[in-house]
């Protein structure tokens, strides 16, 4: 079966509580994977974060829980590498369907050879477009034009966590919107339905974000200029995916 792996700051036991009931009620195999704490000064991996693109790029900084987020992603894309074999990455203020996530649980082993990353999730970008791309059994895998925007649950080939590995040798965005950088990372925005997980509304957010300071109107161009580009990468990129599933499908 697949291992499951649930990231949880040690501080944060109510969260770990309440994960550890969920999962052990699904009868599921599962490690409760020690967070990155970005606060923490000796963690070395948060060298790998560069202020001066996230400035160029983003116009402002990552907030240090967003910095251990990232870390915490990036160490459990290592762990994948180095089981060879597909996980399931969880974090730890959700709450599943149980019939659903038991059914994909029961799925996940073959459909590596398919599929690289598989968002657990409901998409929450806007005017986004979902392409239905197979069904197997009750469960149907899709692909979204957009990024799901969030990290919250993902099923993870050894593949697909060597290309996030790859594109991520610095960091400079919320590891999230890395995710959905699917133009850079070369690993596809599927998702699927119905969605196995939701994030708990009884949980604050243990990210945390930085306050904007007010933007100059050449930051503001900048980052809009910035925006223009990964928009025009994408729709290129979803141009030749579309072109290259029919193909392949005909």
């Amino acid at each position: 079966m697949i291992d499951i792996f649930v990231i949880n700051l040690e501080s944060s036991v109510e969260r770990k509580q309440h994960i550890i009931e969920q999962l052990d009620a699904l009868q599921t195999q599962f490690h409760v994977f020690p967070a990155v704490n970005g606060r923490d000064p000796e963690q070395k991996i948060l060298a790998m974060y560069n202020d001066g693109l996230s400035q160029a790029y983003r116009c402002k900084s990552l907030s240090k829980g967003q910095l251990g987020c990232y870390a915490s992603h990036y160490l459990l894309w290592q762990k994948c590498v180095e089981l060879n074999k597909p996980i399931i990455i969880l974090e730890d203020d959700i709450v599943f369907d149980k019939q659903n996530f038991t059914e994909f649980y029961n799925l996940a082993p073959k459909l590596d050879a398919k599929y690289e990353c598989i968002r657990l999730f409901a998409n929450h970008r806007r005017k986004v477009s979902v392409k239905n791309i197979e069904t197997i059994d009750k469960l149907t895998i899709n692909r979204s034009s957009k990024g799901h925007m969030r990290g919250m649950g993902y099923f993870l080939t050894p593949n697909g966590a060597k290309k996030f590995l790859q594109h991520s040798k610095q960091w400079y965005m919320a590891v999230d919107i890395y995710m959905d950088r699917f133009w850079i990372n070369g690993v596809e925005p599927y998702g699927i339905d119905p969605i196995l997980l939701t994030v708990d509304p009884s949980f604050d957010s243990d990210i945390g974000y930085e306050k904007n300071a007010k933007r100059l109107i050449t930051t503001r161009c900048r980052r809009e200029y910035f925006n223009f580009i990964e928009n025009v990468k994408r729709i290129i990129h979803n141009l030749k995916f579309a072109v290259k599933h029919k193909l392949n499908k005909g």
